[in-house]
């Protein structure tokens, strides 16, 4: 929007910054200030960046508080994280953390939070006259209904049903991603993440049928809150059974995606051997 030279960091296998590459970057450029944007969740594979330890590169790099900025994209973990660990936290010198009401509250539409330090919105602020109020927006409007919705979901869960639809997702995720491992298929589940990652299935029909995302050869599935065992058990055991079909003759193999998700979590011919053999 800005129109400013930005740097591109490089992210390790499992989707999380390379906080070695970032280092680089960083010293790269030290003549310039730094605006960093940290994702609390990839899009694809859930991975969350380490706050403390960008904070931790950026001093070393000799980056004083007054010359960075750092934005935390918590569309989706934003809701989570607080009650899991405090990793987003203003007591640690961040700028913003955004989060979606659409994705883990479920609001019927587009919707989501800035937060920022008040010292920010004061220098952004403008007193119009027209409107009667103050407004620090970009577009110089927002929606009215979007914060009831917020409201209305975070009122009708409250904390403690916050708290159970984290650990239900959690646990859900980690057993759909151990039932994909005993039943030998490629999947990775990333720390905290509600994301998992799978070897992309072989019939178009079945992807569209279960709605799945897919890029190159991974697939994922995000274990939200209206996600049950008995519809985890049905599409694992829909899976299972498919891939006998498409893999039966031995004219087709499984997809090898050990660059994607890491060859300890890929379970194609090849690495399956590798990580079995002493």
């Amino acid at each position: 929007m800005y129109r400013m030279d930005s740097e591109t960091i490089n992210t390790s296998v499992n989707g999380e910054m390379d906080y070695s590459n970032l280092r680089e970057k960083l010293l790269q450029n030290k003549d310039k200030p730094a605006i960093i944007n940290v994702t609390i969740g990839t899009t694809f594979k859930g991975a969350i960046d380490d706050v403390d330890v960008i904070l931790e590169t950026l001093k070393v790099c000799g980056y004083s508080q007054d010359r960075f900025y750092i934005h935390c994209d918590a569309a989706l973990c934003g809701l989570m994280t607080p009650f899991i660990n405090n990793m987003i936290s203003f007591k640690k010198p961040i700028g913003s953390v955004t989060i979606s009401g659409h994705k883990f509250l479920g609001c019927p539409m587009s919707c989501g939070v800035q937060i920022t330090r008040k010292s920010y919105i004061n220098n952004l602020s403008t007193n119009v006259e027209y409107i009667a109020s103050v407004d620090a927006t970009i577009s110089g409007s927002r929606n009215g209904l979007t914060p009831i919705f917020l409201w209305y979901s975070l009122s009708a869960k409250g904390q403690i049903g916050l708290q159970k639809d984290i650990k239900r997702c959690l646990d859900n995720a980690k057993y759909l991603k151990d039932r994909l491992q005993q039943a030998g298929i490629s999947v990775m589940l990333n720390e905290l993440s509600i994301i998992v990652v799978l070897e992309r299935p072989r019939d178009h029909e079945f992807v569209r049928r279960w709605q799945l995302s897919c890029v190159k050869d991974m697939a994922h599935v995000i274990v939200m809150p209206g996600i049950t065992r008995e519809m985890l058990d049905n599409f694992i055991s829909e899976l299972v059974q498919q891939r006998k079909q498409w893999y039966k003759d031995g004219k087709a193999e499984a997809p090898c995606v050990g660059e994607d998700i890491g060859a300890q979590n890929c379970a194609c011919s090849y690495h399956k051997i590798d990580y079995i053999c002493p």
